[in-house]
């Protein structure tokens, strides 16, 4: 029984579920929603399902189409057509072709209008519509704000309008007759003359082309250039215009003369006369009395291309009638503005400074025939002695022709005064220092001789050299270079450097009289040796006898320059004796055969072995480990 009533209570409670499940799937058959795939809390509360008065929670904005403007007050079956909620458009054209379509003013489908509804219209209201032309590339200004859309977008077409005006009225271009655009080739840019505002009256601005108007050009008729109507190739420059002016001058024949064409040289754009020229532009400007010369004075016969600009040309009378001084004789230059200025012809200047002999000094005073003599001006010589060669030849003071003096005067003389000369030995290669700043000049340059003069010492002093007796210079073969003894300070007392030679004195040898070293007055070719020098203090030592003992004749081995006695010898760097005798020890202990100290015993009183210095004193532990003899 018990068991009877659990299964009774299952299988109602499963009945119960399907009964739940039918009435669900009910539902969503029945229901306004249509197949929709959003949970039901985005819209509804578990406080009332069906209660109008609370607004649902369900947000538009959640699905990518927020409602704006009348979306909001539109029922949502009219966009979500047979309850379809998924995959619903959202661009204006899917739901508005109907719209779109019955559009005629204007006709959408034959003005191919974009299918962008948003360009014309809002989501406020489909009517009134707003189009900005000023989005697209025909940006509408003055006159065309008010025109009424059909003027321009005839038979309802809107896509591929030019926006070039000539396009709109090239009708209006062709019947223009003043001026005849046509006829004329006027440009097709009809901004040229023509501005947005109003067509007429029409405006052309010549300062923007090729040819700005400026002067009598602006109050002149358009017609006087434009004949016949030509606007297009007409030439910019003033002759093609002015052609019969310049050929019927009769103040200044342009055609004989050959004037320029380019009128602008004389004549101005504000007034054809009076013409003016400006000489000063030209390769000839005009100065001093240039300036107030009548033209034909130099304009012959009504020539004015091709005429010289130099002064010998329109002054060659003038050049040869000088009398002052014969410009033909003299064979003066041509280029007479080195003497005469366009102020006046007279009187004559010249700046000798421009010419390649500047006056200086007592020059500037001189009479010029002094150098230009018999009226030569030109090929005049620049050297000082072509002139002062006399000057030259008679001086006595120094023989200037025996002494071979330079011909170049200024090394001695001033273009300021030709004495007191003076002369700068320092510029030589011989400069005077010492006693030689006071030496008069004969001492050296003896009989007037001042050229070839030799420069060394020896040439001079050959007598001081002979006449030395201490120390004899010939005797003792001396250098001939005086210098490294003598000074030209004085030549006595004489020094001598012997550090520079090559045996430097150290030592006693600094204090050793010179003779002590250089018997006999030689100097030349001693040997620097010690042994030579001090052969009868080794021969006459004793202790040790140097020439028994075969001693080195390397006396600096023992001996040094400061003193012969006590001399010094260091055994170690023989044989480490130190280590073992301290002290006590003599010589002949150890070499016992007299005079040879190659040799040495060792069995003398100390050890029993005798053995050679060239064998080694080591035996194990013992002895004189490492030594040798």
């Amino acid at each position: 029984m018990m068991r009877s009533s659990s299964y009774i209570v299952k299988i109602s409670a499963l009945l119960f579920c399907l009964l739940q499940f039918s009435l669900i799937r009910l539902q969503a058959q029945q229901s306004p929603h249509g197949t929709i795939s959003i949970a039901c809390t985005d819209c509804h509360t578990t406080t009332s399902w069906k209660e109008l008065a609370k607004p649902m929670l369900f947000k538009h904005s959640t699905t990518g189409f927020e409602l704006q403007g009348k979306h909001n007050s539109v029922t949502c079956i009219e966009c979500h057509v047979e309850k379809k909620f998924t995959d619903t458009p959202s661009a204006c054209i899917d739901c508005h072709q109907p719209d779109f379509t019955k559009a005629l003013v204007p006709n959408h489908e034959l003005g191919k209008f974009s299918r962008e509804c948003a360009a014309c219209h809002t989501m406020n209201g489909w009517r009134p519509s707003v189009f900005q032309h000023s989005k697209t590339n025909f940006q509408l200004a003055g006159a065309h704000q008010t025109v009424e859309c059909a003027s321009c977008h005839t038979n309802n077409r809107f896509a591929g309008l030019p926006s070039d005006c000539f396009s709109c009225h090239q009708q209006i271009y062709n019947q223009t007759t003043i001026p005849d655009h046509k006829t004329a080739q006027l440009s097709h840019d009809c901004t040229s003359c023509h501005s947005v505002t109003v067509w007429k009256p029409s405006t052309f601005n010549h300062q923007k082309t090729l040819f700005p108007l400026v002067g009598a050009h602006q109050t002149t008729d358009c017609a006087s250039c434009h004949k016949s109507g030509v606007f297009k190739g007409i030439s910019t420059d003033c002759y093609t215009c002015h052609l019969s002016d310049f050929s019927k001058s009769a103040t200044s024949n342009h055609v004989t003369g050959q004037f320029s064409h380019d009128c602008t040289t004389c004549h101005s754009m504000t007034v054809w006369k009076p013409s003016t020229f400006d000489h000063q532009k030209t390769v000839f400007p005009l100065l001093g009395v240039h300036q107030t010369t009548e033209c034909a004075s130099c304009h012959k016969s009504g020539q004015f291309k091709g005429l010289a600009t130099d002064c010998f040309t329109c002054h060659l009378s003038d050049f040869s009638k000088s009398a002052t001084s014969n410009h033909v004789t003299g064979q003066f230059s041509h280029y007479c503005v080195m003497c005469h200025s366009m102020v006046a012809w007279t009187p004559a200047t010249l700046d000798h400074n421009k010419t390649n002999f500047p006056l200086l000094g007592a020059h500037q005073k001189t009479d010029c025939s002094f150098c230009h003599k018999n009226g030569v001006y030109k090929g005049t010589p620049t050297d000082c002695y072509i002139c002062h060669q006399t000057d030259f030849a008679k001086s006595t003071a120094a023989n200037h022709v025996t002494g071979q003096f330079s011909h170049d005067c200024t090394t001695c003389h001033s273009m300021n005064v030709w004495k007191p000369a003076t002369f700068t030995h320092t510029t030589t290669n011989f400069p005077l220092t010492g006693t030689h700043t006071t030496t008069d000049c004969i001492f050296c340059h003896k009989n007037g001789q001042f050229k070839g003069t030799p420069s060394d010492c020896y040439t001079c002093h050959v007598t001081n050299f002979t006449g030395v007796v201490d120390p004899n210079h010939v005797a003792g073969t001396f250098d001939h270079n005086c210098a490294p003894c003598h000074t030209t300070s004085a030549w006595n007392p004489a020094t001598f450097d012997h550090s520079k030679v090559i045996f430097p004195l150290t030592g006693a040898h600094v204090q050793t009289a010179c003779a002590k070293c250089h018997v006999g007055g030689k100097y030349i070719g001693l040997t620097t040796d010690c042994y030579t020098c001090h052969l009868a203090d080794f021969t006459s030592a004793l202790v040790p006898n140097h020439v028994t003992g075969v001693y080195a004749h390397d006396c600096i081995t023992c001996h040094s320059t400061a003193v012969w006695q006590p001399w010094t010898f260091k055994h170690d760097s023989y044989y480490a004796i130190t280590r073992h005798h301290a002290s006590g020890l003599t010589c002949v202990q150890c070499h016992t055969t007299p005079g040879n100290l190659n040799v040495a015993s060792c069995t003398t009183g100390c050890h029993s072995t005798a053995h050679n210095k060239t064998k080694t004193c080591y035996s194990g532990s013992n002895c004189h480990a490492g030594s040798s003899h």
